[in-house]
């Protein structure tokens, strides 16, 4: 591809995840990083969690992009983010203790919103009726629509504190005084508070060097024949707008979104890729058809939230093989949850637990123009010989309203020693069993969209590929025309 004026051009492709989150986006975006010269954030904040295992080690990242292993991948922060400036800067150093300085490869637009202590107030105060990570993250981008409060200014953004770290303070002390009104400790908690902006002002001054006020940025470099990668902080069913109100996030999560909040012009957009995991697992409250267990495991991950129940009461009670075997969905759903470790990476908390929704997986892909799928956690499916399933169940309708349970389809289960034997033998195909490879194409028929990986552990070489998206340019058409007419 060249631009109008002969040089070579660049693309961009979004990253997204297809389901509520935890489907192993950040595995896939320090997969396929080799292959791009920048790895980008558009939305969220420090209410991300994404785990990265490889030979270099484990991290588990809020903020940063997920690329942070391969040296020659610039990183870059995008305006539609919102930042913690102090976890941020924590961030950061955890990595130089691994080895990983980022000094020169991340930029940070200073039109990134930042997140201030009224805001952690607010959340913390209102935020547990719909599970958010009390991180503030709702409230600053209410404030970045509101623009001001009062008749002050209320979206306070990076280039403030560095323009004018004073007065700036000044703003985040004041929206926070009314806040403390008529509390028994507000003197004690206003000082803390002080505390608090004084380090949001140190960690803004220390991280001034990675911060861009060139809004051309990315686009400049992709003009120049740049690849971009986008990668999504939350998933589709979690967007603002396409979620279920009110328990989603407060940002867009949609491939589009990236287009906005990563300061890069959509002509350059190339493909769109999705991450869905096999065992499904949703943390927080809101509708979840194919919940095992249904309102019960609902219930269940509420007195779990509001009690501190985690992984280490649920494994000293329960053995997760004897659960396995029950009839109960509910009980089914706790195996798989302590087998597969589906447990909040910082919280430890339960997450709850369902069946791949086929048909939810192909509503996203229709509505968002997904082009391939990643399928992580496919070996885990394996668990499912042992249970009273017989086989691999599958989703493809939701219950009816009163009802546990959907429509379910069981496909022929995965010999757990065929799974470990493919394991061991990636990065090559030979070992994979006929029945996953048969489940795979039962999935590109259902969904309408081709699965280029299926994921078979959580390190990076524990990915089964059968194409990558730079090798799909010429092919992809045929091939996404074929999986939708089968899936039709």
């Amino acid at each position: 591809m060249t631009s109008d004026r002969g040089r070579p051009r660049g693309h961009s492709d979004v990253l997204v995840g297809l389901q509520y989150g935890d489907e192993g986006k950040a595995k896939i975006i320090d997969l396929l990083a080799p292959d791009y010269d920048v790895v980008a954030r558009f939305n969220g904040g420090a209410n991300a969690g994404h785990t990265i295992d490889t030979p270099s080690g484990r991290v588990v990242l809020q903020q940063v992009p997920s690329a942070v292993f391969h040296q020659g991948c610039e990183l870059y922060i995008g305006s539609g983010c919102v930042l913690n400036l102090v976890k941020l800067r924590d961030e950061l150093a955890l990595l130089r203790s691994v080895g990983v300085d980022l000094a020169d490869r991340l930029r940070i637009s200073d039109r990134c919103a930042v997140v201030q202590p009224v805001h952690f107030l607010l959340d913390r105060r209102t935020g547990a009726a719909i599970g958010t990570t009390g991180n503030g993250i709702g409230p600053c981008y209410a404030d970045r629509a509101a623009r001001t409060r009062d008749g002050v200014r209320a979206n306070l953004q990076l280039r403030d504190l560095l323009a004018d770290p004073a007065g700036t303070a000044e703003l985040m002390l004041a929206a926070v005084e009314p806040e403390l009104e008529g509390e028994p400790d507000a003197g004690e908690r206003l000082v803390a508070e002080r505390e608090r902006v004084a380090a949001m002002l140190e960690s803004a001054e220390a991280l001034r060097p990675m911060v861009t006020a060139d809004r051309t940025h990315l686009a400049r470099k992709v003009a120049d024949g740049a690849r971009v990668l986008f990668e999504g902080a939350q998933s589709l069913l979690l967007d603002v707008v396409q979620g279920d109100q009110p328990y989603v996030t407060s940002s867009h999560t949609l491939p589009g979104q990236a287009y906005v909040g990563g300061d890069l012009p959509p002509r350059y957009h190339r493909h769109t890729i999705g991450v869905a995991k096999a065992v499904v697992s949703r943390v927080g409250h809101g509708p979840f058809p194919s919940e095992l267990g249904g309102e019960r495991s609902a219930a269940y991950f509420a007195e779990a939230c509001r009690t501190g129940r985690g992984r280490a009461e649920e494994q000293a009670e329960h053995d997760p093989l004897e659960l396995l075997g029950s009839p109960d969905p509910l009980d089914v759903g706790a195996a798989l949850r302590m087998l597969t470790g589906e447990y909040g990476s910082g919280t430890g908390r339960p997450r709850r637990i369902g069946l791949l929704d086929l048909e939810q997986l192909r509503e996203q892909v229709t509505l968002h123009g997904v082009d391939v799928v990643y399928l992580n956690k496919t070996d885990c499916l394996a668990h499912y010989g042992d249970s009273h399933y017989g086989g691999v169940p599958v989703q493809l309708a939701a219950a009816a309203p009163g009802e546990e349970g959907g429509r379910i389809q069981v496909l022929p289960v995965f010999d757990a020693e065929q799974v470990r034997a493919a394991v061991a033998a990636l990065p090559g195909l030979d070992g994979i069993p006929a029945s996953m490879l048969a489940f795979k194409e039962y999935v590109e028929q259902r969904i309408g969209a081709p699965v280029i990986g299926l994921g078979l552990g959580p390190e990076r070489d524990r990915t089964a590929e059968f194409a990558r998206p730079d090798t799909l340019t010429g092919a992809l058409s045929g091939a996404l025309s074929g999986s939708r007419q089968a899936g039709a």
